[in-house]
């Protein structure tokens, strides 16, 4: 090697450390003026991390409490630790349970809509029209619009056009099911 390329090569790298080192001076200065925005934020990213990991391991804990408690209920109706732990774990689930366990709880909506559901498919299946009139009028029951075109349809295969007409007219203009009746009544207007 020549001595011009000896001093080309210590130039370079002079040059490569001087640039180190000013990138690192660089960094140490912000690391001075913003270190305590940067701890806060490492600090708050963790907390983050763990919390949000505990919290779904509480959940998961509550559920599993939840279901051992459920699947207690359901063998033992009267079993009152099961019912305590289902009361602060998740009330619905009681609801349930309770109304799995026995036909004469009356507890909450949600327990008054799953019987209504019920009653609603057991007179669909046995195309019984008396039952479904006796939902339709039932304050408590929320799947009226439903109820009334599952008679229009029982009354459209019994042949019976002319009720099922009036039976889809009963629904009301803003319910979901009002799509499905325009379809029927289409479907009917040449019966």
């Amino acid at each position: 090697m020549s001595l011009k390329e000896n001093v080309d090569y210590i130039k370079d790298e002079i040059s490569n450390e001087e640039k180190f080192f000013e990138s690192f001076f660089k960094i140490e200065k912000l690391w001075k003026k913003y270190k305590l925005l940067i701890i806060v934020l490492v600090v708050a990213i963790l907390a983050y991390f763990i919390g949000n990991n505990i919290y779904s391991y509480v959940q998961q804990q509550n559920t599993a409490a939840a279901n051992k408690a459920y699947n207690t209920l359901l063998k033992n109706p009267k079993d009152s630790a099961a019912i305590k732990v289902l009361e602060e774990k998740n009330q619905k689930l009681l609801n349930i349970a309770m109304y799995k366990t026995s036909k004469d709880y009356k507890g909450t909506t949600n327990v008054l809509f799953l019987d209504g559901i019920i009653k609603m498919n057991q007179a669909i299946k046995n195309e019984d029209i008396q039952a479904l009139n006796k939902l339709i009028l039932d304050p408590n029951f929320v799947l009226k619009d439903y109820a009334l075109f599952n008679k229009a349809l029982i009354l459209t295969n019994k042949k019976d056009y002319k009720k099922a007409k009036e039976t889809l007219n009963n629904i009301s203009k803003d319910s979901q099911v009002n799509t499905l009746a325009d379809l029927l009544k289409h479907y009917l207007l040449n019966k």
